[in-house]
């Protein structure tokens, strides 16, 4: 796939991952750029430092929960720059916690924001893309998305699950449409996704979050950013970040019973102490 003189739009692109794609898709050739996002001041800057590039950029501000800011995220995209090219969605929020103790609308907030967020972007922005016959759509997902790396936060398991289902069904559905669509499965990196976690249903939650020793190696995301760009380049439909999940994920598919029943068992009791 070429990425040279396109346009594209990057929900949740005013920081963390978001602003890594920018950044290399810049370093690349796509030379405009409509950057979506609830953080007003980290999206001013990140438009200022593609415009330093160069580049043509604007910001808006959208809460992807809310029908009516997409839409006018849409339109405001389509006005700009006449067609759209790249879709990413990298927005994102986490929830952990005691799973019995979570009540039903925390489970709407995440879903929300993790699944229905991707989903109502997509929606506003393919009748364009079909229409078209071309363009990519880019969702960044989690490996939380491919299995359950933890007990503590099972809410946004289910959110990413869902997310990457999703897109292998559009990757499916609009490949005769000449579209193409990757979902990008992340591990640990840093950004401030933090920021956004609610950790709900205990008490004291100090011992209950549990990180695999296997996923903690950080990475930056201006090399997720890389990372994603050599997948859209090479029209990937996976794009992993850390290999090391790629091992994981394989020796559970060819076992998924021991594996969780080894994973249970190297892992602290999060009823530990309640």
């Amino acid at each position: 796939m070429d990425l040279t003189q396109k346009c594209a739009v990057i929900v949740g692109g005013a920081s963390g991952i978001g602003r890594g794609i920018a950044l290399e898709l810049s370093r690349r050739g796509v030379d405009r750029f409509v950057l979506a996002d609830i953080h007003e001041e980290r999206l001013a800057q990140t438009v200022e430092a593609l415009q330093a590039l160069d580049r043509v950029a604007f910001g808006v501000r959208c809460d992807i929960t809310r029908d009516e800011e997409v839409e006018a995220l849409k339109t405001k995209a389509i006005e700009e720059c006449g067609q759209i090219d790249l879709l990413f969605n990298s927005a994102g929020a986490s929830l952990l916690g005691a799973v019995e103790n979570i009540e039903i609308e925390q489970w709407q907030w995440q879903l929300e924001i993790n699944l229905l967020g991707v989903i109502r972007v997509c929606k506003a922005f393919l009748p364009h893309l079909i229409e078209r016959r071309a363009g990519a759509i880019v969702n960044v997902a989690s490996v939380a998305g491919l299995y359950a790396y933890s007990y503590d936060a099972v809410p946004y398991v289910t959110s990413k699950f869902g997310c990457v289902g999703y897109t292998e069904g559009l990757a499916v559905y609009l490949r005769r449409r000449g579209i193409h669509v990757s979902v990008v499965c992340p591990g640990l990196v840093t950004t401030n996704l933090g920021e956004n976690a609610r950790i709900l249903g205990l008490d004291d939650p100090t011992d209950f979050v549990h990180f695999p020793e296997h996923m903690q190696r950080p990475i930056l995301p201006d090399e997720v950013g890389r990372i994603v760009c050599d997948g859209l380049e090479a029209e990937r439909f996976m794009i992993l970040t850390h290999p090391e999940d790629a091992e994981v994920i394989r020796a559970r598919r060819e076992d998924y019973d021991t594996a969780i029943a080894l994973q249970a068992e190297k892992a602290p009791d999060p009823f530990l102490g309640r």
